[in-house]
């Protein structure tokens, strides 16, 4: 059987609500019986020494035989009324054996459970319980001496008495009804919450459902109000979730095009070459072939960059590092690409005065970065132009490398880092003439970026002091 999310949380809160307020009552009612009968004790240790300082007085006056014979002088006290007068006791009462036993009066009710025995446990006034639970005592002192004990077998418990029963069941009543009212108030309040999380939920799940068909374009409405907490964050990373999504989604269907034009060109010359041959048109003779070979080697430079890019989006790209001293790198780059700087009509000056004497890296990749930013230079830098190449020390545990060129620039941030995305092309006013048949696939600064990750570096795109471009590549030592 499928339970809805939404009747498990109900129930849980429910659930909770009702133990916790089960429990309330029952630990109120337990407290409440416990302190009644704590305050009926008290009472009862009230009435006892007040028992006891009428029977007393009575002593006082008349001796212990008194007590058996008037016993409204030990009433008094208890019943709120004036004290006995002296003469109330009249005549002493017969000897202990020959004492006649005379029941309580209905006004003597007062006296139940009240007694009193002589020091030595003898019984002087009053009818002990059978069975008492508890018996309380009370010395009864005269002239330092005592000359009796008062004793009170009080109730054990408050429903041994109507008028307290009737008490107690008012109070367990009233408790019974607040507890019901707070339960149904608890149940209703859980359902409202519980439905209230529940509605983000179920509209990131519609969302996610939505972004599994396909439907990138679906966004969940942002949170109302001041407050925010773990979903309304939750469907604020399903939206980013769509929109990687329907970038991923635009940036595939843009690979496979940008990729079937790549493509299409050298298998286009190459076909080219080979009708004309088979044809007789052209001979076959060295330039062919080494037309042929040129095409097939771009085709093979197409499907290594490629595939290094594929295995840059998977994980990072396997770097091998070790000591490597940058300026010596930067030497041997100067080398090879001075003259072809010249070559094309564009000065190149190359400074690196503050550079560290080793840094771990992995010189094959950075050689193919440095390649890859001079080569973007290159086709890009219309003649006359200028290229710089600045490398030196970048805070205290890194070092980075600039590399500036002419115009034509980028002048807008947000295409400047789109400059990073495999086969992007701008509009042809930043390249320069004949920069299409350089042999590049047009994923150099894409690959460049990720073999700088794969250093732990940075490399970005910022507007050139020279009016063109200028790419930094910040590594760590």
């Amino acid at each position: 059987m499928r339970l809805r999310l939404v009747h498990q949380l109900s129930l849980l809160l429910v659930g909770t609500s009702l133990l916790a307020v089960v429990g309330l009552a029952a630990l109120t009612a337990t407290h409440l019986r416990s302190g009644f009968t704590d305050y009926l004790r008290t009472q009862d240790r009230a009435r006892l020494a007040t028992f006891a300082e009428g029977a007393r007085q009575a002593v006082e006056r008349h001796g212990v035989q008194g007590l058996a014979a008037h016993p409204e002088a030990l009433m008094a006290p208890l019943l709120g009324g004036p004290p006995p007068r002296p003469d109330a006791f009249g005549e002493a009462p017969p000897p202990r054996g020959e004492r006649p036993y005379r029941p309580l009066r209905a006004d003597e009710r007062a006296l139940r459970g009240f007694f009193v025995t002589a020091p030595d446990g003898s019984l002087l006034w009053g009818r002990p319980p059978p069975r008492p639970r508890e018996v309380l005592d009370h010395p009864i002192v005269l002239d330092g001496r005592t000359v009796a004990v008062a004793h009170f077998a009080p109730r054990r418990e408050a429903s041994e008495d109507e008028a307290d029963a009737r008490f107690l069941q008012r109070q367990f009543a009233g408790l019974a009804g607040l507890g019901l009212a707070m339960a149904v108030l608890a149940a209703g309040v859980a359902v409202w919450v519980a439905r209230r999380w529940m509605r983000p939920l179920a509209a990131a799940q519609a969302a996610t459902h939505r972004l599994a068909q396909g439907d990138f374009e679906h966004r969940l409405p942002p949170a109302e109000g001041r407050w925010r907490d773990e979903l309304d964050d939750l469907a604020l990373d399903l939206n980013r979730l769509a929109e990687g999504l329907q970038r991923l989604e635009g940036s595939r269907r843009r690979w496979v095009a940008e990729l079937s034009h790549e493509l299409r060109t050298p298998l286009t010359v190459m076909r080219g070459e080979l009708d004309a041959v088979a044809d007789g048109v052209r001979p076959l003779n060295a330039e062919r072939l080494d037309s042929l070979r040129r095409e097939v080697g771009r085709l093979t430079r197409l499907a290594d960059d490629f595939a290094l890019l594929a295995r840059g989006d998977l994980r990072a790209l396997p770097v091998h590092r070790q000591p490597t001293d940058p300026a010596a790198l930067l030497a041997d780059t100067r080398a090879r690409w001075a003259p072809r700087l010249d070559a094309a009509g564009l000065a190149n000056d190359w400074q690196w005065p503050d550079l560290p004497g080793s840094v771990s890296a992995d010189a094959t990749r950075l050689q193919q970065v440095l390649d890859n930013l001079l080569g973007n230079a290159l086709a890009y830098t219309q003649a006359p132009g200028r290229v710089a190449v600045q490398a030196q020390r970048h805070g205290p545990q890194g070092w980075r490398v600039t590399v500036d060129d002419s115009p034509p620039g980028v002048p807008d941030a947000a295409e400047r880092e789109r400059l990073f995305e495999p086969l992007y092309r701008r509009d042809a006013s930043r390249s320069r003439a004949g920069a299409a048949d350089d042999g590049g696939s047009g994923l150099g600064l894409s690959i460049a970026r990720a073999l700088v990750q794969a250093h732990g570096g940075r490399l970005h795109a910022e507007a050139s002091p020279l009016g063109g471009l200028r790419l930094v590549m910040e590594l760590p030592l």
